[in-house]
């Protein structure tokens, strides 16, 4: 029996350009939230493996005062890792500002030309001590005298000495807002995914490395003491840090005979 050819018609024989077009939509708008989904699956990965890495470097710190005596002075940026001392057993440093002494501190991971330890964003670790008199910062000295760390605890380990040049901690580049510590000893910094943009990016991150005003050779660094830690922002804010608490290193250095 022979159909009629006008048993189907085009409706039933396949999809209008509209139909198409609508399908081609909803797919679109699919892949895109499939891939923004993969997009910050894969970013938060990173968060989580610069916090694991700064939670490293953070008892690295301790670990080497408590051998040391004293916390290890910045990185240059063309010393391949090695911290920047002046004097090694006074424990003086060159610079207050610079790049984390991997190197030094025996930590290893992915580096740089320069043999400066990457963040999981391919941006140097930052690393910041803090500083005492002209010629020498005030956490790196081992001695009894100016500059020591003896100094900072008061000589009998039992308090802590207010001093201008500790490193401050706050909540807003202003510092005018919470203050989480003004007794910090040392900071170290991961500047996040946006680094790039630091040159034009938020107040906040540009207080933690300067944007373009002040480099350690071509890196970015900071020119002050005070560094913000703020809510997570993908645009504004993403920077992450870990500094050493004065109270758990005077501890540490009680425990290693370092401190009466």
């Amino acid at each position: 029996m022979r159909m009629s050819k006008g048993l189907y018609n085009s409706s039933e024989s396949g999809f209008s350009l509209v139909e198409m077009a609508i399908v081609l939509v909803i797919l679109g708008v699919a892949l895109g939230g499939l891939l923004g989904a993969v997009g910050q699956s894969a970013e938060n990965s990173r968060r989580i493996e610069a916090k694991n890495k700064l939670q490293e470097i953070e008892e690295a710190l301790y670990g080497f005062a408590q051998v040391q005596g004293r916390l290890p002075c910045p990185a240059d940026d063309d010393t391949l890792g090695i911290e920047d001392v002046a004097n090694t057993v006074t424990g003086l440093c060159n610079i207050i500002h610079g790049m984390l002494p991997s190197a030094t501190l025996g930590i290893s991971g992915s580096v740089d030309g320069n043999g400066l330890l990457l963040d999981p964003w391919g941006n140097p670790y930052r690393y910041s001590v803090a500083g005492a008199t002209p010629g020498g910062y005030r956490y790196t000295g081992n001695g009894s005298g100016s500059g020591g760390i003896p100094d900072i605890f008061d000589n009998a380990a039992t308090a802590i000495v207010n001093n201008a040049s500790y490193l401050r901690v706050c909540d807003i580049s202003t510092c005018a807002g919470t203050i989480m510590s003004d007794v910090v000893p040392a900071v170290v910094i991961s500047m996040g995914n946006n680094w790039p943009l630091i040159a034009t990016g938020s107040a906040n991150e540009q207080a933690n490395a300067s944007g373009s005003t002040t480099t350690n050779g071509t890196y970015p660094i900071t020119n002050t003491v005070d560094f913000v830690v703020a809510d997570y922002s993908e645009i504004n804010f993403d920077d992450m840090l870990v500094w050493i608490s004065p109270h758990i290193l005077l501890s540490k250095l009680v425990t290693a005979g370092r401190l009466p």
